[in-house]
């Protein structure tokens, strides 16, 4: 007699994923709490009404869609993330509106685009990307022809093999790349490793992948690269985007 126990199923919704809610979420629940704190401080005038008002719609919108996030099950994440970015992107396009209109001072608003940028990446990387590689694609040994193959008695010496150095699918930068790194310990081939993968990178698209290191550390590396000719910058300051030279 079949149980009902067999007869259950589990449904598993994205409230019971930490990451999203922790990174996604929480983080978005942070933002448009900030940005209530912060108009609350505003001077209200009539230039500055139609501005906050519109801000203070987007913020709620995007916290109800933040909340529908939550009950999506698994067929429904696309769709529903899909959605949920649209309100992101409305939300910062309204603060930067705003900022123009000098009603969001510029170093508020670098914040909080900034943070609402993170989530978008997060949700990109996380949980829109199919293409994921596999360890086997990420790594691979390769003995020289003229070296028998070391017996695991010899796997201990260092010279005995040599890793060939991986790559990622142009365009990869997700979750799965970070895997790389236990294979590379050059931070400079770090660096071109994720430029060769994501051509025209900010030093925020490399801080996200390389995550073992500062932002600060990657720009001087990136410098360094720049002058030995490996690496070219176009842009100007937190504008500047890297590629590998050709």
């Amino acid at each position: 007699m079949q149980s009902e126990k067999d007869n259950t199923i589990r449904i598993k919704r994205l409230s019971s994923d930490t990451n999203f809610y922790n990174n996604v979420f929480k983080k978005t629940e942070k933002i448009v709490s900030v940005i209530f704190y912060i108009l609350s401080e505003t001077k209200h005038s009539e230039s500055t009404e139609t501005h906050i008002q519109s801000i203070k719609d987007r913020s709620l919108k995007t916290h109800e869609y933040a909340l529908e996030t939550l009950t999506l099950q698994s067929h429904e994440q696309h769709e529903g993330l899909l959605q949920f970015q649209y309100a992101l992107v409305a939300l910062e396009s309204t603060l930067r509106i705003a900022h123009m209109a000098r009603v969001i001072p510029q170093d508020i608003f670098v914040v909080l685009t900034d943070q609402l940028d993170a989530v978008l990446r997060y949700i990109n990387n996380h949980y829109l990307k199919n293409d994921g590689i596999s360890i086997e694609e990420l790594t691979e040994v390769v003995v020289p022809k003229s070296t028998p193959r070391p017996t695991a008695k010899a796997s201990t010496n260092p010279t005995a093999s040599r890793q060939r150095r991986v790559t990622i699918p142009a365009g990869d930068i997700s979750t799965d790349a970070y895997l790389v790194y236990s294979q590379l310990t050059d931070r400079a081939d770090r660096i071109k490793t994720v430029l060769e993968a994501k051509p025209q990178a900010t030093v925020k698209d490399i801080s996200e992948v390389i995550t073992d290191v500062s932002e600060k550390t990657i720009q001087r590396e990136l410098n360094s690269l720049i002058e030995r000719g490996e690496v070219v910058r176009e842009g100007e300051r937190r504008w500047s985007r890297y590629s590998v030279s050709k």
